[in-house]
C-alpha cells in the first residue's frame, strides 16, 4: 500500500481501490442510521495513529466525548491509548448550552472553521473526522447553503489534511447530501447501507466515488467483529 494514501482499513477493500484514500481527499460518509458510520471513521483514524503514521482530530457536533469513547472502546477501538495523537473535540455541549439560552445569533460555520484551524495548528493533525453535517445544518441559518458549503470545503482543502465527513442519509432516498452539492464539492463518497435479509439487517459498503483512485462501485457486504471491519467477496 502506498504512503500517498490513508487506508480505510477494511480488510479486503484496500487493496480494490489502489490502497485507500489519497491523503488531502475530502470523502462523504454516508448512510443512515445504524449503519455504523462513526464507528467506521473513527476505526480509519484510530488504525492510522496507531501505525503511527499521523495525528487525528474528531470533531463531534452531536454526541457526546463520554458517549463516544465508551461507544469505541466496544469495538476495541480505545482513545486512551492514543492520548496525544488523537484528539476529540465535543462541541456537542456547548451546542446544548446556547439552545437552551436561546441563543441564535452565532454562525456555526464560521465557528467550527476557527476551532479546526486552531487545533490543526495547536496538535497538527492531518486527518480530521467530523460528525456530522447535518447536525451542522441544524445549527445554521444559511441564505444560500451552496455558497456556504463551497467555502466550507475550500477552507477543509486549504488545510491540507484527510477530512472524512459524515452525512445521514434516508433510507428511502439515495441522495448524498441535503442540498445535492456535497457529491460535487467532495473528493471521494463512501456509502454505508443497511438491507434487511430475512430477519435480519445487513450492512453494506460501496465506494461511490474517489477521485485519482481506480475503485469498482460494487456493494459489498460489511461485517464487523472482534478482528475489525471487513468484507466478504466471492
Amino acid at each position: 500500500m502506498m504512503d500517498g494514501y490513508v487506508h480505510t482499513y477494511v480488510k479486503g477493500l484496500d487493496e480494490r481501490i489502489e490502497g485507500g484514500i489519497p491523503k488531502g481527499h475530502i470523502v462523504l460518509i454516508c448512510g443512515p442510521a445504524g449503519s455504523m458510520k462513526s464507528s467506521f471513521t473513527f476505526n480509519i483514524m484510530y488504525n492510522y495513529v496507531r501505525e503511527k503514521r499521523g495525528k487525528a482530530l474528531y470533531l463531534t457536533l452531536e454526541q457526546s466525548r463520554e458517549s463516544l469513547v465508551r461507544q469505541m472502546k466496544k469495538l476495541g477501538l480505545d482513545p486512551d491509548k492514543f492520548k496525544d495523537e488523537i484528539a476529540i473535540l465535543d462541541i456537542a455541549w456547548l451546542r446544548k448550552e446556547l439552545e437552551e439560552s436561546g441563543e441564535t445569533s452565532i454562525n456555526w460555520f464560521d465557528s467550527v472553521q476557527k476551532q479546526l484551524v486552531n487545533y490543526r495548528e495547536f496538535i497538527e493533525y492531518d486527518i480530521l473526522g467530523f460528525d456530522s453535517l447535518d447536525a451542522l445544518y441544524t445549527l445554521s441559518t444559511m441564505e444560500n447553503p451552496r455558497s456556504a458549503l463551497f467555502f466550507f470545503f475550500e477552507k477543509l482543502r486549504s488545510m491540507k489534511v484527510t477530512s472524512l465527513i459524515i452525512s445521514e442519509m434516508s433510507p428511502e432516498r439515495l441522495h448524498f447530501g441535503k442540498y445535492g452539492v456535497e457529491p460535487f464539492l467532495a473528493d471521494g463518497i463512501i456509502h454505508l447501507d443497511l438491507e434487511r435479509i430475512g430477519k435480519t439487517v445487513g450492512r453494506f459498503i460501496s465506494i461511490v466515488k474517489m477521485r485519482e483512485v481506480k475503485h469498482p462501485t460494487d456493494y459489498f457486504p460489511l461485517l464487523v467483529d472482534g478482528e475489525g471491519f471487513k468484507i466478504v467477496t466471492r
